[in-house]
């Protein structure tokens, strides 16, 4: 149990890695003249359409792409919730509140993720958790803006659009707990973002935006960002979620993606870094070791997890 649990927290630090790389991809499709709207389509539908190629493949046939009604209502639900109104949700925050004020309410997901996994899982709200839980959102805060709020702008409409784009972020995890989880983790990423792809398909209407798209060379780049960090990035997740007992440890884990986006900002981009960022990114990287620092309390808690689970 012990070692696919830390599987589990390997896959979702990968997921979180590949999500890292939406910035480039955005970056790259707005500087092609593609605006966020379109981009989030595009990015759950390209990934829709790889894998439904992947489950033929693997399945050798239409097998994979069998799934529970359990499983099916809860990948709807991620579909929908956090993929279609977070994305809406969250295009609407920054328009609204500037990328900065958008980023800080982001990123207070985890408080969100540990209280609803408190409500509906049982799961223990540990000194560990808090203290890791605190260090992340103003570590993640840090890296993303590097403590520069200078257009931040607070309007009724943002901060309604800000809060909901934390909550429908947040309850990824917690949604995917309720059934997608125990799916095999290719079924559980195809369904959930055929259900958000065709949601955004009306929410966000695309078409207009097709001759941008036709593009080859837009092209090439919307299948790279369907594949890394959406079809890969879920596979991996959903992978790992189903091997984790505390749902609450994941978004801190998958917090590595800020860390990866600086780091591709620089690299890519020649985004200076500064002294913020870099604590910033030191500070992501504390919360993670120390969210998955153990006390004694702590693994009796887990362990009596894991027996009422089996």
């Amino acid at each position: 149990m012990k070692s696919e649990q830390n599987k589990g927290y390997l896959l979702v630090l990968l997921a979180g890695i590949l999500w890292g790389s939406i910035g480039f991809f955005a970056t790259k499709l707005s500087d092609m003249g593609m605006n966020a709207g379109p981009q989030a389509f595009f990015r759950v539908f390209f990934s829709t359409l790889m894998l439904a190629l992947t489950l033929l493949i693997k399945g050798r046939g239409t097998s994979l792409f069998r799934i529970g009604r359990r499983g099916l209502i809860s990948c709807m639900l991620v579909g929908v919730v956090s993929q279609a109104f977070f994305n809406v949700c969250y295009m609407n925050a920054i328009e609204q509140s500037g990328m900065a004020t958008a980023a800080v309410f982001l990123y207070t997901s985890p408080i969100y993720v540990a209280v609803l996994s408190r409500l509906f899982f049982r799961e223990p709200l540990t000194g560990n958790k808090i203290l890791a839980i605190v260090i992340n959102i103003v570590g993640c805060v840090l890296t993303v803006t590097g403590g520069d709020f200078t257009d931040a702008k607070i309007s009724a409409f943002g901060l309604i659009m800000g809060l909901l784009a934390g909550l429908t972020y947040a309850l990824l995890p917690v949604l995917s707990r309720t059934g997608a989880a125990d799916e095999n983790p290719y079924t559980a990423a195809f369904y959930g973002q055929l259900f958000g792809s065709i949601l955004l398909f009306f929410l966000v209407r695309p078409y207009r935006n097709i001759g941008t798209a036709l593009n080859w060379k837009v092209l090439l780049v919307l299948i790279g960002f369907g594949v890394i960090p959406s079809a890969m990035a879920y596979i991996a997740y959903y992978g790992g979620i189903g091997r984790m007992t505390e749902t609450s440890k994941v978004p801190v884990i998958a917090s590595v993606e800020t860390v990866v986006a600086a780091v591709i900002g620089l690299l890519a981009f020649g985004q200076k870094l500064g002294i913020l960022k870099i604590l910033g990114i030191a500070l992501v990287l504390c919360s993670i070791a120390v969210m998955n620092a153990k006390r004694k309390k702590e693994i009796k808690n887990e362990k009596q997890i894991c027996a009422e689970k089996t």
